[in-house]
């Protein structure tokens, strides 16, 4: 199979930003970054106080492809495998048809199986929120940071109990410019952005 001809092209080049994005996403995991958190600002609401407007067609289309509100960069990978995928191995069946044949088979295919992938995606990875527990309620609260750093404009994930013993999973960052925080700190919850919750060390505060 010649993974460059025009008619495999497009299953070549997903392939290709499949590798990408995973290998980004495995070096974010190990230094502790989040390089596509901005992902999830833009396409996700992780809270449970916050309203979305699910009858707009945008909305309903996210909603359908990612019921379970994963983090957008395993959407946006789990996309372009599915994609390249089904394309390539519809191309080595049938013997390289034109684009116009399989394409919109394989869109269609790609989406039914990514609303699948999502949500055992979904079912696999800890929930960051409840419905029954506000964000806003977190304030206050003692989490424990899980990645190896956390500092300004480079968030890391954190692990908090709320009152009813539920784990719950959100992004952290310090309060203070200067401060760095790293994996095992315990920090209390001071305020709450828009996706980032901004957290000074325990002990730095109690003594």
């Amino acid at each position: 199979m010649d993974f460059l001809a025009p008619e495999m092209f497009p299953y070549s080049v997903a392939f290709m930003i499949f590798i990408i994005i995973a290998f980004l996403e495995f070096i974010s995991l190990l230094l502790g970054w989040a390089i596509f958190g901005f992902l999830d600002e833009i396409f996700i609401s992780n809270h449970s106080d916050i309203q979305i407007d699910t009858s707009s067609p945008i909305s309903g289309f996210f909603g359908y492809i990612n019921p379970q509100k994963v983090p957008f960069s395993m959407v946006l990978v789990s996309f372009f495998f599915i994609f390249g995928f089904i394309g390539t191995l519809l191309q080595n069946i049938l013997g390289l048809l034109p684009l116009i044949i399989t394409l919109p088979i394989v869109i269609f295919f790609t989406f039914i199986l990514l609303r699948h992938i999502t949500n055992i995606i979904g079912k696999i990875l800890p929930n960051e929120t409840t419905e029954v527990v506000s964000t806003d309620s977190f304030i206050g609260k003692i989490a424990i940071i899980l990645d190896l750093k956390a500092k300004r404009n480079l968030p890391a994930r954190a692990k908090l109990i709320d009152v009813y013993g539920s784990n719950h999973y959100i992004r952290i960052e310090p309060l203070q410019e200067e401060e760095t925080l790293i994996e095992g700190d315990e920090v209390i919850i001071m305020e709450k952005g828009k996706s980032i919750f901004y957290v000074e060390k325990r002990f730095a505060i109690e003594s």
